[in-house]
């Protein structure tokens, strides 16, 4: 005698349908954005440490600069929001705007120093000002998640 099992003999009802939906995994887009999200917010906290921009001479990461010149104090947002926003992500909250907020960090900090160094800012800039700011615009436009 041949058995079936239980799921077998029954149709599918919209009922089990919503059920095995429930029970699979979250779709691979959202996963992505998550992980794009937490990746990002790491990248910002270790690009404060890597060089920035070549100042007389000497190549200057965001901790040196803001231990030496005072205006720039405000840098300490960057590892500061991108910390918030990698724990936050990871513990599963909503991380829309700390994000965001950590993504706008590096542009302001351009715009300030722009008025204060002018043009030839972009010149002196290493590569850790320049991947600062690639990872901050990715955290800024990266899209909400779906539901």
């Amino acid at each position: 005698m041949l058995s079936t099992s239980t799921t077998e003999a029954q149709p599918m009802t919209p009922q089990s349908t919503a059920q095995s939906a429930a029970t699979n995994p979250p779709d691979s887009s959202a996963k992505f954005l998550h992980n794009l999200v937490s990746l990002c917010a790491a990248a910002l906290c270790v690009s404060f440490f890597l060089p920035w921009i070549n100042f007389l001479g000497n190549s200057l990461n965001g901790f040196s600069i803001q231990k030496n010149f005072e205006s720039y104090r405000i840098i300490w947002l960057i590892p500061i929001l991108a910390a918030i926003a990698f724990v936050l992500n990871i513990a599963g909250h909503k991380v829309s705007v700390v994000r965001r907020l950590a993504g706008l960090c590096p542009f302001a900090i351009l715009v300030h120093a722009l008025n204060n160094a002018g043009g030839q800012l972009f010149q002196a800039m290493e590569f850790g000002g320049w991947f600062t700011l690639a990872a901050g615009a990715v955290l800024v436009f990266i899209p909400n998640k779906t539901k």
